[in-house]
C-alpha cells in the first residue's frame, strides 16, 4: 500500500519537473530569440524611442530696397512647444512656465488649443523667448515633460522705415488656415506666413526651406548627443529687392504730413514703384509673431482706417483728370477744333433745361480754347463740348486706358475701381432714371458714380507721359520689365495734351502752377483734380509727369478730404519732385 502511494508521487513529480524544464526552455529560447536572433530590429525600435527628429530652420530673405538699404531683417529668438503626449500634468507645468516666461497660464492653454495639431506633434505656445528664459527652462528640465524649445529668427522692420501698406506683415497660422495654403510649404501651426503686402505676394521666395535634424535624449528628454547622419540642412528664404527708393519714400511720407492720402512715384519707362506711400499707417512692431486682440480691435475702430492700402485699394471719384477723356474723344473723332474757343461765363444751362452747372471759376474764364480749357482746368468748356459725344465712346475710351481694372501691381488686394457704363445705369436707376446728357456732365468732370484707386491714376499717367506705351508697375526690382498693351492715338491728340498739361504748371494762370520747379531745365507736366465728396471736403489730386537724365517719371498726390487739387495737392508734388530731382543731382556729383 506505502509503495503505491510512492510510485504516485514520483510520478507527479517528474512531471510537473518536466513542466517546469519546457517552461525554463520556452523562456531561455524566446530571450535568446530576442537578443540574437531579432536582435536588430529590437534594437532599432529602442533607438527610435530615444532619438527625437527636430525640425530646423532658417532666416526668412530679407526685403531691400533699390540701393540695398535693409527694411526687413530678422532676429534671433525661440519658440516653445509642447507635445501633448509626453505632457504629465499640464496644469502645474504650465504654472510654472507662466512665471518663467511672464504669459498668464491661460493664454498658454489657449494657444495649446488653437495650435494642438495631434497627441505626438509639437505644439507652440510661446513665441519670441530670450535665451535667459530658454536658461531658465533648462535649469528646471526635471519640472517639465514634454517641453522643447526651438530656434526662430522673428521679422524686425526698420525704425526709420516702417511703411507696412507694401511691406505687409505676418501671421501665425493656426489650424483653421492650415487646409487652405500650399501644401508643398509643409506649414505648421505656430509658424508664421505673409499674410500682407509684399510679404505675402512674394511667400515662397522669402520663405525658408525646413530641415531636419535627429537627436538623441535621455528619458527625461534631456539631449544627449546630436546625430550627424541623415540631418536635413534648412535653407534661407530669398532676399527681395523692391524698387522702392528709401529716402525717397521717407521724404513722400514726410511732405503728406500725417494728412489722410496717398501719394505714388514711378519710372515710366520700367514700370518701377520708387514711393508708395498711404497715409495714415500703422506700427509693424505689432505683427512680430502674434497681435493681440485689443490691438486688432483698436486699429478696425480707428475711423481714419489706417489698415487701408489708399494706393491700391482706396476708392475715390476721379475729378477732372478725366476731362483728358473727353479730349481725346473730341479730337480723335474731329468733333471740335483745338484753336476754336467757345464763352465761359461761369455757368452751364444744358439746352432745354433750367438746371445750373457752374464752372470752378465762378466768374468764368472768358474765351476758352481746347489748350486754355486743359490749364485752367475750364468746367464749362467741357461742359458744352462733351455733349457732342456719346457715353460709349467716353466710357469705352476711359476703360482703354485701364479704368475699371487694376494694374496687377505684385501687391495682393488691389480694386479695379468702377468706370459705369450703360449696363451700370440701367441696372441701378433703371430704364428712364437717368439720362445720357445728364451722366456725360458728370463723367466729364470725374464726378457721379465713376470711381478710380491712386495706383490707377499714375497707370493712367503713365500711358499719357509715354503716348500708349507703358511699361507694367511693379515692385520687385529684378521682376521682368512688361508692358500694358499699347494705346494708339494720333500725334496730335497726345501733343494737344502735353501742351495743355504743360501750361497747368507753368502758364501764368494754370490751375497746378503751385507746383512749378525751381529749375527752368525740367519740364513738368500736370493736370489737376478736386473731386466732389459727398462725405465732406472734396479730394485733391494732382497728377504729372517729367523728365530727368532722360528718363521719364510720373507723380499721383491724392489728399483724402484734402481741398482743392491745385491749392493743396500742386504744391506738396512740386515739393517732392524737387526732392527728387536734386537728390538725384547730388548722386550724380558723388
Amino acid at each position: 500500500m506505502l509503495k503505491i502511494e510512492n510510485k504516485a508521487d514520483i510520478f507527479h513529480y517528474r512531471t510537473l519537473l518536466f513542466i517546469l524544464c519546457l517552461a525554463l526552455f520556452s523562456l531561455l529560447s524566446r530571450y535568446f530569440y530576442l537578443q540574437v536572433v531579432d536582435y536588430e530590429r529590437h534594437f532599432s525600435k529602442s533607438q527610435v524611442n530615444s532619438i527625437k527628429a527636430q525640425t530646423t530652420y532658417a532666416p526668412r530673405g530679407l526685403i531691400l530696397d533699390r540701393s540695398g538699404e535693409i527694411l526687413v531683417d530678422n532676429f534671433p529668438t525661440y519658440v516653445l512647444t509642447v507635445v501633448p503626449h509626453e505632457l504629465q500634468n499640464k496644469e502645474i507645468e504650465f504654472k510654472k512656465l507662466s512665471a518663467i516666461i511672464g504669459v498668464d497660464e491661460q493664454e498658454l492653454n489657449r494657444r495649446y488649443m488653437k495650435y494642438y495639431r495631434g497627441r505626438f506633434l509639437p505644439t507652440t505656445i510661446a513665441k519670441n523667448l530670450t535665451f535667459e528664459q530658454i536658461s531658465k527652462i533648462e535649469e528646471m528640465r526635471l519640472d517639465f515633460s514634454g517641453i522643447q524649445y526651438e530656434r526662430s529668427d522673428e521679422r524686425i522692420y526698420s525704425p526709420i522705415f516702417n511703411d507696412a501698406h507694401f511691406l505687409g506683415y505676418l501671421r501665425e497660422v493656426d489650424r483653421d488656415t492650415i487646409p487652405m495654403l500650399d501644401k508643398k510649404l509643409l506649414y505648421r501651426a505656430g509658424e508664421l506666413i505673409g499674410w500682407q503686402g509684399v510679404e505675402k505676394e512674394y511667400e515662397k521666395e522669402l520663405r525658408f526651406s525646413k530641415g531636419i535634424d535627429y537627436i538623441e535624449v535621455d528619458t527625461y528628454g534631456r539631449e544627449i548627443d546630436r546625430l550627424e547622419n541623415n540631418n536635413t540642412p534648412a535653407f534661407p528664404g530669398k532676399d527681395l529687392t523692391l524698387t522702392i527708393d528709401a529716402n525717397l519714400q521717407r521724404f513722400a511720407k514726410s511732405a503728406l504730413n500725417e494728412n489722410k492720402g496717398s501719394i505714388l512715384i514711378s519710372n515710366v519707362e520700367t514700370g518701377e514703384i520708387l514711393s508708395m506711400v498711404s497715409s495714415p499707417s500703422y506700427d509693424l512692431s505689432l505683427y512680430r509673431g502674434s497681435t493681440s486682440e485689443n490691438d486688432w480691435n483698436n486699429l478696425l475702430k480707428n475711423e481714419d482706417n489706417p489698415l487701408l492700402n489708399r494706393t491700391i485699394a482706396g476708392l475715390y471719384p476721379a475729378g477732372s483728370k478725366l476731362k483728358l477723356i473727353t479730349v481725346i474723344n473730341l479730337i480723335e473723332n474731329s468733333l471740335v477744333d483745338p484753336s476754336d474757343s467757345l464763352m465761359c461765363t461761369g455757368v452751364y444751362i444744358p439746352p432745354g433745361s433750367t438746371n445750373e452747372f457752374r464752372c470752378w471759376n465762378e466768374s468764368g474764364h472768358g474765351l476758352v480754347d481746347l489748350n486754355k480749357a486743359i490749364a485752367q482746368s475750364c468746367n464749362v468748356y467741357f461742359y458744352e463740348t462733351v455733349q457732342l459725344t456719346n457715353l460709349k465712346d467716353w466710357t469705352d475710351t476711359a476703360k482703354e486706358f485701364g479704368f475699371n481694372n487694376s494694374t496687377k501691381i505684385d501687391l495682393p488686394n488691389e480694386k479695379n475701381g468702377l468706370i459705369p457704363d450703360k449696363e451700370f445705369y440701367i441696372k441701378n436707376y433703371g430704364r428712364w432714371g437717368w439720362s445720357e446728357r445728364g451722366v456725360l456732365l458728370n463723367l466729364t468732370l470725374g464726378q457721379g458714380d465713376i470711381l478710380i484707386t491712386p495706383i490707377q491714376a499714375l497707370r493712367f499717367i503713365n500711358h499719357i507721359a509715354s503716348k500708349g506705351d507703358t511699361a507694367q508697375l511693379r515692385l520687385n526690382f529684378n521682376k521682368k520689365v512688361s508692358y500694358y498693351d499699347k494705346i494708339e492715338y494720333s500725334e496730335k491728340i497726345w501733343d494737344n495734351i502735353w501742351k495743355g498739361m504743360f501750361d497747368v504748371v507753368n502758364a501764368d494762370q494754370g490751375s497746378g502752377w503751385r507746383a512749378r520747379l525751381n529749375n527752368p531745365q525740367i519740364k513738368l507736366y500736370g493736370k489737376t483734380s478736386t473731386a466732389e465728396n459727398p462725405h465732406g471736403e472734396p479730394h485733391a489730386w494732382f497728377i504729372g509727369f517729367f523728365d530727368l537724365d532722360e528718363t521719364t517719371y510720373s507723380i499721383v498726390v491724392m489728399l483724402e478730404n484734402g481741398g482743392g487739387g491745385g491749392a493743396v495737392a500742386s504744391p506738396i508734388a512740386g515739393n517732392v519732385v524737387s526732392y527728387f530731382i536734386n537728390s538725384a543731382k547730388i548722386l550724380t556729383e558723388k
